[in-house]
């Protein structure tokens, strides 16, 4: 992981803005080891690797069943739900960031509206659109050809200092670049609202890898999570 290649401040923003989410010390993230914290209140398996350094925060049952687990066993949200019997996986993903503003964009873009992610919506797939999380967003971008919107963007304030990034790109008309460029919109305001852009993809979604690759992210970390069995 290229944690060292962001900037100071981003480094430092990420590393706080997740400490947070897991309930832990930001020295956490510092070092190279895994950091096992004992959260009873969870009824889950959260796992976040920032550049060398693991988090693994679950109920003390769970942290019993994985702490002789190597690194590359707790990344993998399938392989953690086969050691804990009754439990469902939530998914992994990477996690990559920018502090940088992207290159132009090669389509125009927009401030999107609620016509925009209406019919965008409409021409991506259930499950897809869920994925890329655009909707409750708090502020769209769109590209249109004409009248007809092919790709909306937004992102949502995280945590204080982090913008997650969303994307959706009406299923017939992708490879043409609308994903980067309405992408662009979200980035360049999150960064000028003097934010680091968040990428969060689900591991195996090469298209969504390939887009955050364009606009100049960096993979930095990987996150998982299981859901345990209830008692």
């Amino acid at each position: 992981m290229r944690l060292p290649d962001l900037p100071q401040r981003d480094r430092m923003q990420l590393r706080a803005a997740w400490a947070d989410a897991v309930g832990v010390p930001v020295t956490a993230f510092d070092g190279e080891g895994v950091t096992w914290v004992e959260r009873d209140d969870l009824d889950s398996v959260v796992v976040i690797e920032l550049g060398a350094a693991m988090v693994v925060a679950a109920p003390r049952s769970a942290l019993i069943a994985l702490e002789t687990r190597h690194r590359v066993t707790l990344r993998d949200a399938a392989a953690v739900a086969a050691l804990l019997p009754g439990s469902r996986v939530v998914g992994s993903a990477h996690l990559l960031f920018t502090g940088t503003r992207p290159a132009a964009p090669s389509h125009g873009v927009v401030p999107g509206d609620d016509r925009d992610l209406a019919l965008v919506r409409e021409a991506v797939d259930g499950d897809e659109w869920a994925e890329a999380g655009v909707e409750p967003m708090e502020r769209h971008w769109a590209v249109r050809e004409g009248r007809e919107p092919v790709a909306v963007a937004g992102f949502q304030r995280w945590h204080t200092t982090i913008a997650h990034i969303g994307v959706a790109t009406a299923a017939r008309r992708r490879g043409r670049g609308y994903a980067s460029a309405a992408a662009t919109g979200a980035v360049c305001a999150a960064i000028d609202a003097g934010l680091v852009a968040q990428w969060r993809c689900r591991t195996g979604n090469a298209a969504s890898l390939r887009v955050a690759d364009r606009l100049g992210f960096t993979r930095v970390g990987a996150q998982a999570a299981v859901a345990l069995a209830v008692p």
